[in-house]
């Protein structure tokens, strides 16, 4: 029988295709996209790593975003340049792909390792 990965924690909206989960209630999201809205472009890949869940390996990916700041109005505060490349990591598992921001204010990696260990496997009951 297949499994289908879950992921518990509070969860703030989910389609079946796309969820928004809130680890530790300070407004910080973790994406979930499953079936046709997997394969999103995260940015650029800046590495990979692995990570055991379940006693199965998968790949966690680094990714950094170039996005164009504003336009600068005279008289108003200088921008952050790091919150035009911001780095989220993507955790792709048989049936969904997990991200989770990390640069600027993301998750740390204990917070990282906490997200992940709240993946779970369960019998698909789509599968029936």
């Amino acid at each position: 029988m297949a499994e289908r990965s879950q992921l518990q924690l509070p969860c703030t909206f989910d389609n079946g295709r796309f969820a928004r989960f809130v680890p530790f209630g300070d407004g910080r999201e973790v994406i979930v996209r499953r079936g046709s809205e997997r394969g999103f472009d995260y940015g650029l890949p800046q590495g990979e790593r692995e990570v055991e869940l379940a006693e199965e390996r998968f790949t966690v990916t680094r990714y950094v975003a170039l996005l164009s700041p504003p336009l600068a109005r005279p008289g108003s505060p200088a921008i952050d340049p790091a919150r035009f490349k911001p780095e989220v990591e993507v955790l792709r598992l048989p049936d969904a792909e997990l991200m989770l921001p990390r640069q600027p204010d993301g998750f740390s990696d204990d917070e990282v390792a906490q997200i992940f260990a709240a993946v779970a496997f369960v019998p698909d009951e789509s599968e029936r």
